[in-house]
């Protein structure tokens, strides 16, 4: 999640370069603190505009998801001027990512871009294979679009080779192994971040995550308003909700997941799951037919196939889910841990779909 993971989400799913978020509550720009800089003058000026417009990039904080456009138009013109700027080619995959990030708001969805992006970060790592953003933009593309568990897990150990002082480098690598059912690793790569920075707030965010995909939810609520507490982030009210669902207490879990919309399709979408896990039919009904004029929503189809598995629905429960399959969601980079998959476990398609996916 673009990250996206959760990167659904740039704030909500911290799966990609744009991901990292630093704990001054900003995401960090592209390469900000290298110090490579193009000797074109007008590169140099087109790449600190790239970088404004995707610090406006985030519809979470204000921003508009437009910007990552500009971002990527401005980048290829830097890119243009000095063709071996590899800050200028790491912008361009940040900002391919910004469009992929936030595909519940109707952008551009992942099997589109991936590869445009794949092929700008591995320009901007022929030019300075020492850049750690470029191998973290590596990373989550192999982890969130082509689900290559190898290639990502060497990515993610790049990334902390060359930055080993970054929390975030350590509970980015932690969410991935997670989501491949490798709990006890993960936990220690977040203790890794949190001996870096004890008042983390990527720690609390990520153990949130971890706990509530082994089903711990008392744990993964106590991170989680930890977190909250620390940042005051809508993408936490959606794993409130989701936490609270899991337990059962159906309103409050409802109440949260409605404090976490934005206007996106996939808050709607969980928001339908809610209704069918509390078997609320007509107000499933409801949002289903408001989620069906949404630009976005095709690419609600991973959440949509859990509700309808809740509903006994198998059939269409997995055509939905293939379908974000084809469509490259991130999402399909936690099918292994995701409780809302539960229901569909058993079922032969499921089965398949995960060898497809190469988690057995």
């Amino acid at each position: 999640m673009k990250s996206r993971y959760l990167i659904l989400f740039c704030l909500l799913f911290s799966l990609n370069s744009l991901s990292f978020v630093a704990e001054d509550g900003n995401t960090p720009s592209a390469g900000l603190d290298q110090k490579i800089y193009s000797r074109n003058p007008e590169a140099n000026a087109l790449y600190i505009q790239g970088l404004e417009y995707l610090n406006k990039g985030n519809p979470q904080r204000g921003g508009s998801v437009l910007n990552g456009r500009k971002a990527l138009k401005v980048f290829s013109e830097a890119v243009q001027k000095d063709p071996s700027f590899a800050l200028a080619y790491l912008g361009q995959a940040d900002a391919l990512a910004l469009s992929a990030s936030f595909t519940s708001l109707g952008t551009v969805a992942p099997v589109k871009i991936y590869r445009q992006q794949e092929a700008a970060a591995l320009k901007a790592v022929e030019l300075d294979d020492k850049l750690p953003e470029a191998h973290a933009s590596l990373a989550d593309l192999y982890y969130e679009e082509e689900y290559s568990w190898s290639k990502a897990e060497k990515e993610y150990k790049r990334v902390i080779e060359l930055k080993p002082d970054f929390p975030p480098a350590y509970t980015s690598y932690a969410t991935f192994l997670a989501s491949m059912g490798r709990f006890e690793e993960a936990e220690a790569q977040v203790k890794l971040a949190q001996a870096i920075d004890p008042k983390s707030f990527s720690a609390n965010w990520v153990l949130m995550h971890i706990y509530y995909w082994e089903h711990k939810d008392d744990a993964a609520l106590a991170q989680a308003m930890e977190a909250l507490q620390k940042r005051n982030l809508i993408g936490t009210h959606y794993f409130i909700g989701s936490i609270y669902i899991h337990q059962g207490q159906f309103e409050k879990g409802i109440e949260e997941i409605k404090l976490s919309r934005f206007g996106d399709a996939e808050s709607m979408a969980m928001l339908a799951y809610a209704y069918a896990k509390a078997g609320k039919k007509a107000e499933f009904e409801e949002t289903l037919a408001q989620l069906k004029h949404h630009p976005a929503y095709d690419l609600a189809a991973y959440r949509l196939g859990a509700a309808y598995g809740v509903l006994g629905d198998k059939d269409r429960a997995l055509s939905l889910i293939e379908k974000s399959y084809r469509l490259r969601s991130d999402f399909l980079a936690l099918l292994k841990v995701d409780p809302t998959m539960d229901s569909l476990r058993q079922e032969p398609r499921f089965k398949q779909l995960m060898h497809k996916l190469n988690f057995d």
